[in-house]
């Protein structure tokens, strides 16, 4: 998953800067392309354990948003005083991966967050620095 991620990265920076270098119409997509990609692979380098069909959930949904918003003429019809494009951006693209992934952290933090034996790890590597302590105190 790492490797996967890290030839994600080199795909999603380039494509961020050339996103400057040209003008439209390859600049937008090209900062859509890297705007949904970089941050799931990103979260992807970090993540330990399977997480596969999350994150590209998490793509899908950034691309497919990106792109509706690049398609909507104008930034679209109104929606609550807002155009559409924006709606988009404010209702889903923020709160809907931010939300998600905190409640799939929470959910899988017993298969991939701290377990009780790297509890159990710490505390001791913590009494034998007390008790090196204690010694050089001593000495």
């Amino acid at each position: 998953m790492h490797r996967f991620a890290l030839i994600l990265l080199a795909l999603a920076a380039p494509a961020a800067l050339a996103a400057f270098a040209f003008g439209p119409p390859l600049a937008p997509w090209l900062a859509a392309f890297a705007g949904a990609t970089f941050p799931v692979a990103l979260i992807a380098l970090g993540a330990r354990g399977r997480l596969g069909v999350p994150l590209g959930a998490l793509w899908v949904l950034l691309a497919g948003g990106f792109a509706a918003i690049l398609a909507l003429p104008g930034g679209g019809p109104d929606v609550g005083g807002l155009p559409a494009a924006t709606a988009l951006m404010i209702f889903v693209l923020v709160p809907v991966p931010l939300l998600g992934l905190g409640l799939l952290y929470a959910l899988s933090f017993g298969r991939h967050g701290l377990r009780e034996e790297d509890l159990e790890r710490m505390r001791q590597l913590r009494q034998l620095r007390l008790m090196r302590r204690a010694r050089e105190g001593e000495g």
